[in-house]
Formats: C-alpha cells, sequence, structure tokens
C-alpha cells in the first residue's frame, strides 16, 4: 500500500510542477497575450471615428449609385439660377484624377451643382473630390453632370 500512496504522490507532484510551469508569466506567454489584445482592439475599433468626413459605408454607397467619381480643381462657378430656397450652379473644372467614369485626368467638363441660398462663392474655390449623376440629353445625345 505505502508504494502505491507514494507512486501516486509523484505522479500528482509531477503533473502539478508541469501545470506550474504553465502557469508561470514566461516573457513568451506576456508577448502572445499582448499580440492577441492588440489583434482584438484592432478589429473592434471604427475604422473612422472623426464626425467631419461620411463614414465607410456612406462613401460606398454612393461610389457605387454614381457615374463619375473624380478630384477636381473648380476653375470657374456661377448662378444660373433660384427655385424657392435653392439656388443652381454652373461649375467648370479640371479632372486632376479620376477614380470612376469616362472623365479622363486634365479633361476640363461642366457640372451643376444645387445648393441652399447662401452658399458663398468661397466654397467652389478649391479642389474637391465630387460625386457626379450622369444623364443624357434626349435631343443632343450630351451627357451633362450634376452633383
Amino acid at each position: 500500500m505505502e508504494a502505491s500512496k507514494t507512486r501516486s504522490l509523484t505522479i500528482v507532484r509531477r503533473l502539478n510542477n508541469r501545470f506550474a510551469l504553465v502557469r508561470q508569466k514566461s516573457p513568451l506567454r506576456l508577448l502572445l497575450k499582448a499580440l492577441v489584445f492588440s489583434l482584438c482592439t484592432s478589429v473592434f475599433v471604427p475604422a473612422q471615428d472623426d464626425d467631419n468626413w461620411p463614414s465607410l459605408g456612406y462613401l460606398r454607397k454612393d461610389y457605387k449609385t454614381v457615374s463619375v467619381v473624380a478630384h477636381i480643381r473648380i476653375q470657374e462657378a456661377e448662378i444660373t439660377g433660384r427655385v424657392g430656397g435653392y439656388e443652381n450652379w454652373k461649375v467648370n473644372a479640371t479632372v486632376l484624377e479620376a477614380f470612376k467614369g469616362r472623365l479622363k485626368k486634365g479633361q476640363t467638363f461642366q457640372y451643376f451643382h444645387g445648393a441652399e441660398v447662401g452658399l458663398k462663392r468661397e466654397y467652389f474655390n478649391e479642389e474637391k473630390i465630387v460625386f457626379l449623376l450622369a444623364e443624357r440629353d434626349p435631343q443632343t445625345k450630351a451627357l451633362h453632370y450634376s452633383v
């Protein structure tokens, strides 16, 4: 009996020693935990938390909906008419980079922009990324772009 008891205690001690090694805080184990933590937090952190910009889902939907997406430099903008509380602007621009559609880099084109009354002319003095709809004129077959 004594031998089997001693043998059982030896086995239990060995198992306890093995589990004690697993429970120790080794540098490799801490590094692994830190890596898993950083991967998990990067997955769950929102991709865009700046409220000044639209969400990625919103931009993706708009990109699929429109005919043209381009980075442009506006050359000229003028009010062509007013309807209620809105103004219609005619904008002439040059394409700096085309992301979607038939416009090419360096091409000059015209588009129409509807905005609330009171929009300052300075709004059109800079470079912009525009999402444009395209409509074909039934008589002339020319494309007309609008925001």
